[in-house]
């Protein structure tokens, strides 16, 4: 099968792309807008990038009327952000706070979790996550409709460092997956 991205016809690119780049990281940041009220939201347009110094990138698309996306207002006006690693138990969470809330709707409230101060930051984490990176703006570009945001890590908080521990899942199309070790003997 040939899919032409320049002249989709009879497919979606994004469905398409969805189902090929596998397993998608999530990165659910949390921010603080301009009237101190918090903000979470799931992003699976996210990675690292570089590790000296250590570089991620998020790729948040614009809302239908061409205005940012409150993660992304935030970030661009207070300077910094926070990730939450996405463990099994909080996928309903996850999915209740990738729902599109006004500014002044508190997706911790709504998903009944817990904002908890950090230690380089402003924004708060997630006090339910197990792992969480600390993040400061580096730079923002726009590229088609996205807010290009890179952001230097400054400090990883976490519980553990094993994956049975951590339970990290990500995205696979529309559906999340659950991290599984494969050990090959050389």
């Amino acid at each position: 099968m040939l899919f032409d991205m320049e002249n989709p016809s009879g497919f979606d690119p994004y469905s398409l792309l969805t189902r090929l780049i596998v397993p998608r990281p999530i990165a659910w940041v949390s921010s603080v807008g301009k009237e101190g009220i918090f903000n979470l939201a799931p992003f699976s347009f996210f990675n690292l990038i570089c590790d000296e110094p250590p570089i991620v990138i998020l790729s948040i698309s614009r809302k239908d009327d061409g205005c940012r996306k409150d993660t992304a207002e935030n970030i661009l006006h207070t300077g910094d952000f926070v990730i939450n690693l996405v463990s099994v138990e909080h996928v309903q969470k996850v999915m209740l706070t990738s729902e599109e809330f006004p500014p002044e709707v508190d997706e911790f409230k709504v998903a009944g979790l817990t904002p908890t101060k950090v230690h380089k930051v402003k924004s708060p984490r997630v006090a339910e996550a197990k792992a969480w990176l600390e993040c400061l703006l580096l730079k923002q570009e726009e590229l088609f409709g996205y807010d290009l945001i890179f952001g230097r890590v400054v400090l990883v908080g976490a519980e553990s460092l094993d994956y049975k521990v951590l339970k990290p899942v990500g995205r696979l199309s529309e559906s999340f997956c659950e991290l599984i070790e494969i050990n090959q003997e050389k």
